[in-house]
C-alpha cells in the first residue's frame, strides 16, 4: 500500500489487494473508489459477469462466497482466468467461458492476484507476494511449473502481455514512483516506459502491438492515456472529474473499454482510442469495474451488485 500526495492508493484485484492490494487508486473519501469488502453482505454479489459489448446479456459466470474478479480471457476465447479469495486466501482459477468448469491454479499462503495470458495460451503470468514483496510469475495454463520473473525489493504487478508474446508490460515502484516498465517475457532486460510525477500503472496492449493504454494521475485525476508500445507519444483520451481507470482494447484495435466514476457509481464505458464516442454498457447501484473484452466480442468483468 502507498501513500502518495495525502492519498491512500491500493490498487484490489485486477486490482489488488489490501490483503496485499497494489497500487492505484483507492481514495477513501470517494465511495466511487471504494475496493469490495472482504466479507460481502448476504443481500450482494461480488463475482464475474459478462455481457456484449453493447452492454446487453449480461449474465453472472460465478457464484460462490467471497470474491471473484479480475477476469482475463484465454486468447481463443475458451476459458476466463480470474483471481478469487473463496477459500481464505486469493488465488489464481480457471474456468470454461460459460462458468463451467472452475478449476483452482495456485494455492499459497500468500496472496496472487491479476491473472494475463500468453498470446499462444500455454502461460498465465500473475501477480504474487509470497516472496514479501510484490513480484511477477508465469505458470503453465493448468497451474504447473511456477517460476518467478521478477526478484527485487519493489513492487511489481498488473502484468499484461505483448500480442507477439516477447515482451511483458507491468507497474512497478522501483523507480520509488510507480511508473510502467516493460521487460522480455523472461523477466529479462526491464526498463521503463513512463517517467512522470504522477502514479503510473493498469498497462493494456493494443491487439495489433502498436500502442499501449494505461491509467496515470499525473494531471491531478485517474485518467485513461495511450502511448507507443516504445513509451513515445504519451496521450491523455479522457478528461473527467471521476477517476477513469483499467483500459481494455477491443479484439480490433477500435474501442477501448474502462470503468469510470464519472456518473456517480463506478460503471463499464467504451470509447474510440481517442477518447470520442464515449458509452456506458453498465447502470446499477453497484460496482462494475475490471472489465476484460474477449475475443469474441464480449466483455467480462467483476460487479459487486444487489443480488
Amino acid at each position: 500500500m502507498t501513500k502518495r500526495m495525502g492519498k491512500i492508493v491500493p490498487e484490489w484485484g485486477r486490482s489488488s489487494a489490501g490483503l496485499i492490494l497494489i497500487t492505484l487508486l483507492a481514495v477513501a473519501c470517494n465511495p466511487g473508489n471504494q475496493r469490495p469488502s472482504p466479507s460481502p453482505a448476504r443481500n450482494r454479489v461480488q463475482d464475474i459477469f459478462v455481457m456484449n459489448e453493447d452492454g446487453s446479456g449480461q449474465i453472472r459466470l460465478t457464484n460462490r462466497p467471497g470474491i471473484d474478479s479480475s477476469p482475463a480471457w484465454s486468447p481463443d476465447g475458451s476459458k476466463i482466468a480470474f483471481n478469487s479469495n473463496r477459500n481464505g486466501n486469493f488465488d489464481i482459477f480457471v474456468m470454461n467461458a460459460d462458468g463451467s468448469r472452475e478449476v483452482q491454479l495456485t494455492e499459497n499462503t500468500a496472496d496472487d492476484f491479476s491473472p494475463a495470458w500468453s498470446p499462444d495460451g500455454r502461460q498465465i503470468v500473475f501477480n504474487s507476494a509470497r516472496d514479501v514483496s510484490r513480484e511477477l510469475y508465469v505458470m503453465d495454463a493448468d497451474g504447473s511449473d511456477e517460476t518467478r520473473l521478477t526478484d527485487n525489493r519493489a513492487d511489481d504487478g498488473l502484468p499484461d502481455w505483448s500480442p507477439d508474446g516477447s515482451k511483458i508490460a507491468f507497474e512497478t515502484d522501483r523507480t520509488e514512483n510507480f511508473e510502467i516498465f516493460v521487460s522480455n517475457a523472461d523477466g529479462s532486460d526491464a526498463r521503463s516506459l513512463t517517467n512522470s510525477s504522477g502514479v503510473d500503472g493498469a498497462a493494456a496492449w493494443s491487439p495489433d502491438g502498436t500502442r499501449i493504454a494505461f491509467i496515470s494521475d499525473r494531471d491531478g485525476n485517474f485518467e485513461i492515456y495511450t502511448m507507443n508500445a516504445d513509451g513515445t507519444d504519451q496521450r491523455r483520451i479522457t478528461t473527467s472529474p471521476g477517476f477513469d481507470t483499467f483500459p481494455d482494447w477491443s479484439p480490433n484495435n477500435s474501442r477501448i473499454v474502462f470503468d469510470s466514476v464519472r456518473s456517480g457509481n463506478r460503471e463499464i464505458f467504451t470509447m474510440n482510442p481517442d477518447g470520442s464516442d464515449v458509452k456506458r454498457l453498465t447502470n446499477n447501484t453497484g460496482i462494475d469495474r475490471f472489465a476484460a473484452w474477449g475475443p469474441d466480442g464480449r466483455i467480462a468483468y467483476y460487479s459487486e451488485r444487489s443480488r
